[in-house]
């Protein structure tokens, strides 16, 4: 630490980094008795040594999008009144010898740009405890932070591509991704660069337009593991820039071919999808039991033609029931086991007979 030189003519030598206190003096510069540090009283001390040199105002700049303050490091989501020590710790430095300082401020809102604080600041120097007040406004300046800026301009760098193998992507398939997608990204850590910069409708699916493309492969791979899908990235060269090759990455998340609510035969037996992901859940029509399994147990099952309605149940002798159709009257054998009582149900509507399901009613076709 660079000390300032002796001031000529006074005799006195400059202060320590370890203050002198003594006990029972006379302030050299008053002349109180009592404790003194480095031959001053602590009002002596305090009006040669100030704490710090307030500032009647403090400039931050802060996005007009997403509401990030700008320090030193960089942006920053915050909130406010959160950040307000950070910021008069940067912008009022403290004052030689005391070692650190502490803030504690009050704050009044002038309008939506200007607050009005009054700060205590706290500072030691060794066993001397230092207070000084002052009021400063801070000034809130409108700008746009390095992502928001880039999500402006449509800026991206990889693409993730979410399809379905063999069919197009249903309306709910892709609300529920684009539910996870915003969510995902809603908790990316402070200070992240990933963000989404456009969403694509396209045909059979979705695409996602991303910052980075580190955020493309990790997107595309959480997207197949909640969506049971299978996801496969590939890199290509499109410029380059301060002497390095730019590539951009497009990453294919290829969910599987069933969706809730389908009616597929697997292994000799007809069974409604109840669940898909990670793990696919189907219910045995038949029996009602539900089973599980991973994306390649069903390569060999295939979709049916089927309806899932409301219908009547009603006896048709010997312990068994009938579904009848509300719209047209047709009967069907009820086949599923064990069986439900008379009344109105949902079932699923095949040529081989009707079968009650446990899903509501809605069409399904495979």
């Amino acid at each position: 630490m660079a000390f300032p030189p002796p001031i000529e003519g006074d005799g006195r030598q400059p202060l320590s980094i370890a203050p002198a206190i003594e006990r029972s003096v006379f302030c050299v510069e008053c002349g109180r008795e009592g404790p003194t540090t480095d031959g001053l009283c602590a009002t002596c001390f305090a009006k040669r040594h100030p704490l710090l040199e307030a500032r009647a105002h403090l400039d931050v700049s802060r996005c007009a999008r997403c509401g990030s303050l700008r320090f030193r490091e960089g942006w920053i989501r915050s909130r406010l009144d959160e950040a307000i020590p950070r910021i008069l710790h940067e912008d009022i430095p403290i004052r030689w010898p005391y070692e650190a300082a502490t803030f504690d401020y009050v704050m009044k809102p002038e309008d939506t740009s200007n607050l009005r604080l009054e700060v205590t600041a706290t500072g030691r120097y060794g066993d001397l405890r230092q207070v000084q007040t002052f009021r400063t406004r801070l000034r809130l300046r409108p700008s746009l932070c390095d992502v928001c800026t880039k999500q402006r301009s449509r800026y991206y760098a990889g693409i993730v591509q979410v399809r379905a193998e063999t069919r197009v992507l249903t309306r709910p398939e892709k609300q529920r991704v684009r539910a996870f997608v915003e969510a995902r990204m809603g908790r990316r850590a402070e200070g992240s660069e990933d963000f989404v910069s456009r969403i694509e409708d396209v045909r059979g699916g979705l695409d996602f337009y991303v910052s980075t493309n580190t955020l493309a492969k990790s997107l595309g791979r959480d997207l197949a593991k909640a969506f049971g899908g299978t996801a496969t990235s590939t890199s290509k060269l499109y410029g380059r820039r301060g002497g390095k090759d730019l590539h951009r990455v497009t990453s294919l998340v290829c969910l599987g071919p069933f969706q809730v609510g389908d009616v597929v035969r697997h292994k000799g037996s007809l069974a409604e999808v109840v669940d898909v992901g990670p793990i696919t859940m189907l219910r045995d029509l038949g029996s009602g039991e539900v089973r599980r399994f991973r994306s390649r147990d069903l390569r060999t099952a295939v979709a049916v033609e089927a309806e899932r309605l409301e219908a009547t149940l009603e006896p048709a002798g010997n312990g068994t029931l009938v579904a009848v159709d509300p719209r047209t009257g047709f009967r069907q054998p009820v086949r599923s086991s064990p069986r439900a009582g008379p009344g109105r149900t949902v079932v699923v509507w095949t040529p081989e007979g009707a079968y009650v399901s446990s899903l509501p009613a809605g069409s399904s076709k495979g």
